[in-house]
Parts: C-alpha cells; sequence; structure tokens
C-alpha cells in the first residue's frame, strides 16, 4: 500500500510540472501575437479590443464563485479538466473565426475556463502530494513555466511568420492535448 501512494504522490508531482509546462507554452504561443491578430487580421478598433477585455475580466468575476463550488465540493480534477477544456476551446475560437462577435464570445468561454482553474490546480496538488512537498513544487513547477513560456515566446514568433492566426491555433491544441493526456492520467486519490 505505501509504495501505491508513493508512486500515486510522484505521477501527481510530474503531472503538475506538465500542467505548468504545457500551459505556459500554450498560453504564450497565444498571447505573444494576440493583440497583433486582433488589431490586423481582425481590424478590431480600440472600443472593440476594450470590450472584448471587459468581457473576459466581467465573465472571470461573475464565475468565480460557481465554479469554485465544482473543485471545492465535486472534484479538483474535474474543475481542472473543464477549466482547461473551455480555455482551448475559446483559443480556438478565436484563433479559427476572425470576427469581433466570435473573439467576444471566445473571450466569454475562456474567462469561464480561468475560473475553473482559479485555485483549483494548486489544490489539487496540494490534496495529491501533502502540503510539506507543495512548495517544492510550486517552485518547481514556476520554473518549468518560466522555461515553456520562453520557448512558447519562440515557437509563437515563428508560426506568426507563416500565419497569426496559426500561432493561436497552435496554442488552443496544445491545451487540447493537455487535456487528453490529463483525462488519461491525472490522479485524484487526496480529495
Amino acid at each position: 500500500m505505501f509504495s501505491k501512494l508513493n508512486i500515486a504522490k510522484q505521477n501527481a508531482y510530474w503531472i503538475y510540472l506538465i500542467i505548468a509546462g504545457t500551459q505556459a507554452l500554450a498560453l504564450s504561443t497565444v498571447y505573444t501575437v494576440n493583440m497583433v491578430y486582433q488589431v490586423t487580421q481582425v481590424g478590431l478598433n480600440p472600443l472593440q479590443l476594450i470590450l472584448i477585455g471587459t468581457a473576459l475580466e466581467g465573465t472571470i468575476f461573475v464565475f468565480e464563485i460557481p465554479t469554485g463550488i465544482v473543485a471545492d465540493v465535486y472534484s479538483r480534477r474535474l474543475s481542472v479538466i473543464l477549466g482547461y477544456i473551455l480555455l482551448a476551446i475559446g483559443i480556438l475560437i478565436e484563433g479559427s473565426i476572425p470576427v469581433f462577435e466570435a473573439l467576444l464570445f471566445s473571450a466569454f468561454v475562456a474567462g469561464i475556463g480561468y475560473t475553473f482553474l482559479s485555485g483549483a490546480t494548486s489544490a489539487w496538488i496540494v490534496d495529491e502530494i501533502g502540503q510539506e512537498r507543495a512548495s517544492g513544487a510550486f517552485l518547481r513547477a514556476s520554473q518549468v513555466g518560466q522555461v515553456m513560456g520562453f520557448a512558447g515566446i519562440i515557437a509563437s514568433v515563428t508560426l506568426a511568420a507563416i500565419s497569426l492566426q496559426l500561432a493561436i491555433i497552435t496554442g488552443g491544441l496544445l491545451m487540447l492535448c493537455l487535456v487528453v493526456g490529463l483525462i488519461l492520467f491525472m490522479p485524484e486519490d487526496g480529495f
């Protein structure tokens, strides 16, 4: 029993690092070129840019508590998976449909995704590996995130040389790959 528990904790630790790295890679691939895409390719004006940002932040404000209930009452794993699914869908909508209304809707979807993730990933890893090991995991995840974020910037600029949409869609697809991996391998033994 002890060895199975120890293996589960090790798997959770490595999955947490994969989450941090993949998230940083995907989001920096998207957000490095996001504003350039919105202005040059979609043709948004300053008011439309403000409306999209407001839609994102307003959605986060409204849905923070209801989505937090999912992580605290039902399952942190479910909350993390739902968050990344919605975030991926929001990114893919933005990259696939270069129209203001689609970008507004994508901000709404991504905002809900962010609220499902808010605190759930950190709470999940603390539940899985314990509070004493979590601080080391947070530090290592931050380091992995920084390296992968830098790699995402390089990937984004490289892809943007071909197409701005390609960089955004690639980030969304990376997020979907993370979702598939989490569905298959993310444990939840400590909830």
